[in-house]
């Protein structure tokens, strides 16, 4: 995204990843890989339904 009112603030990554849900405008910490370079980032609200598939579930 190029809107500059989009920047994470104090962000210690490189790129910023907002969610892809349309019309949400809230960060990206999850993402799932779609295809080869193509990543799908969603916040925990839109977090997609096989996002944990293949992975190993932390436990505490």
């Amino acid at each position: 995204m190029t809107d500059d009112s989009m920047v994470h603030p104090n962000s210690p990554v490189h790129f910023e990843h907002w969610c892809g849900h349309e019309g949400c405008k809230r960060w990206g910490s999850f993402g799932k890989e779609r295809s080869r370079g193509e990543t799908e980032w969603r916040c925990i609200e839109h977090l997609a339904a096989d996002y944990w598939e293949g992975r190993a579930v932390p436990r505490h």
